[in-house]
Formats: structure tokens, C-alpha cells, sequence
């Protein structure tokens, strides 16, 4: 645990009115007498300050409204600990989702979460047309596929030269991928995810690539793999949080609790149904090579 001394005589930052605490972030006493706060990314802090200041910190944390401001809450702000929770920012708010095979009822789980994240989702219909997706008018495209990646998905990664952010998830056997959203040059999208897993697979490509065109052609012989309700609702979740993601430009959060976070834009999501393992893999885009 560390120390910290928050110096009233620190630069004045913007305080939110009323101040609130950064959600996820808690003022509390510990057994030694002493302040203790517990940051948004999970570290702890002693806070050296006297018992009048902290009890004037947590009136003015807890209070109706921002009379009576101690200096002291300029370093809280200064540090990062004030805040409150984001909205979905409105310029990037119309989320086209898309679900193939087409069926309302698994493409709910989804449009609910974007929902009350504060986007706008619109369904659209399948096809794999860049031009007519494009020109949907929408600021990002979701679209989940119930079984392998189609091929044709890669015709799709043009999407992000024309400032819509691509975002991809299908499902193999009971493991639900997640790519990176594209959204930008340099960003990961589905033909370097497709070739990143080939040369992963070592000698094993051409098993992968069998069950991808397996699965496209309708000749694999399946058991009951189909996610249930609350297996959808979770890469919902999931998938929602990294649009969020991506419409704040948010960056990593690494902490004493997720030390090792991977940007969502350079990773795979791997969420295997029947155990809820997450396993994120860093994804790099395949330079562009000579002919």
C-alpha cells in the first residue's frame, strides 16, 4: 500500500458539482486510524491528511450540492478520483447490428446491452455489401455470426476506411470470438485476425481452414453447441463494452487487479460458453508485403 499526502496547495482542477468519487473509487477508515483509498484501478492509498479535512472531504463527497468546497478536494480531482460515469458520446451513438443467421430473438440480448450503455442500436439485414452498409448511416457496425467467420467478412474491412467502426463476432463449437473493433487505419480487422489464426495454427492451418469452409458449405456434423439466453446475454455484455470502449477512445486500464490489460483494439476475445473463460490473445495487423 502507498502513501499519499493530497496537497491542497495543488494546481486548481474542474470539480464536477456536486464532487463525487470516480465510480469505482472508495474513501474509507482502516484499522489503523488512517484514511484509506481505494482507486478506480484497484490500488490503495493512505491518505495523510488531518480528521477535520477528511471529514470535510467526505461532507462535501456525500452533500446535496457544492457549498463549501475544501481546498483539498483539488488534489482528489487533480489525481483523477472525481468523476462520474460517462454517457455513450453522442457522435458515435448509431450502432448498426446485424446477426447472421438472421433471428430477432438472439439479436435482442445485444441491442438491450447497447442500450442501456446509451447507444442507439439499429438492426440491419445481413449481406455483405460495403456500399449499402456504409451508407446505412451509422457510426459503427456489430455483426455476429452463429458459427465460423464467413470469408466474405473480409470484403467488410473497408468499412473502417470510411469511418465506420467494423466489429466482428462468431462462434466456433462452444468458443465465441470477439475481434478487435476496426476503426481506424493500423487497426486489426477480420483478414489480419484470419491470417494471424493460420499461422498460430502451425501445421494445423489446414485443419482450420477445412472446418472454416465446412462450416460455410453446411457439411459439418454438430452436437448441441447453440448458446443459451444467458450465454448470449454475456457476449452481449461483452461485445457492448467494447464498442463503449471504443466510442470514448478509451485506453487500457491496467491495475493491481489487471495488471496485464490489452487495448481492446489489439486483441482477440476468446469466451469459452462452458466453463466463462475469457482469454484475451494481442493481435497485431499482417504488414502489408510485396507481391
Amino acid at each position: 500500500m502507498t502513501s499519499t499526502t493530497p496537497d491542497s496547495r495543488a494546481t486548481a482542477h474542474p470539480l464536477p458539482l456536486p464532487p463525487r468519487l470516480r465510480p469505482g473509487t472508495a474513501l474509507y477508515r482502516a484499522g489503523t486510524g488512517r484514511t484509506v483509498l481505494r482507486a478506480a484501478d484497484g490500488e490503495l492509498f493512505e491518505i495523510a491528511l488531518p480528521d477535520p479535512a477528511i471529514a470535510a472531504v467526505h461532507a462535501a463527497l456525500t452533500g446535496p450540492d457544492g457549498a463549501g468546497l475544501p481546498p483539498e478536494l483539488d488534489a482528489f480531482a487533480a489525481a483523477g478520483h472525481l468523476g462520474a460515469r460517462p454517457g455513450w458520446p453522442a457522435g458515435r451513438r448509431r450502432v448498426g447490428v446485424v446477426r447472421t443467421p438472421a433471428d430477432p430473438g438472439a439479436l435482442a440480448p445485444l441491442a438491450a446491452a447497447l442500450t442501456l450503455a446509451g447507444a442507439i442500436a439499429l438492426p440491419l439485414d445481413p449481406g455483405d455489401d460495403p456500399e449499402r452498409l456504409a451508407a446505412a448511416d451509422v457510426d459503427a457496425l456489430c455483426w455476429l455470426h452463429d458459427g465460423p467467420a464467413p470469408r466474405s467478412w473480409t470484403r467488410l474491412d473497408a468499412l473502417a476506411d470510411r469511418g465506420v467502426a467494423w466489429q466482428r463476432i462468431s462462434r466456433e463449437g462452444r468458443h465465441v470470438l470477439i475481434e478487435p473493433v476496426a476503426a481506424r487505419p493500423g487497426d486489426v480487422r477480420h483478414a489480419d485476425v484470419r491470417a494471424r489464426r493460420l499461422a498460430a495454427a502451425g501445421s494445423g492451418h489446414r485443419h482450420l481452414t477445412a472446418y472454416w469452409d465446412g462450416a460455410a458449405a453446411g457439411e459439418l456434423t454438430l452436437g448441441d453447441e447453440r448458446p443459451d439466453e444467458a450465454e448470449r446475454r454475456l457476449v452481449a455484455a461483452l461485445v457492448a463494452q467494447d464498442l463503449c470502449a471504443w466510442a470514448h477512445d478509451a485506453a487500457p486500464r491496467p491495475g493491481s487487479l489487471t495488471p496485464h490489460a490489452t487495448p481492446a483494439r489489439r486483441r482477440l476475445r476468446v469466451v469459452d460458453l462452458d466453463t466463462g473463460d475469457i482469454t484475451d490473445h494481442p493481435v497485431l495487423p499482417v504488414p502489408a508485403t510485396a507481391p
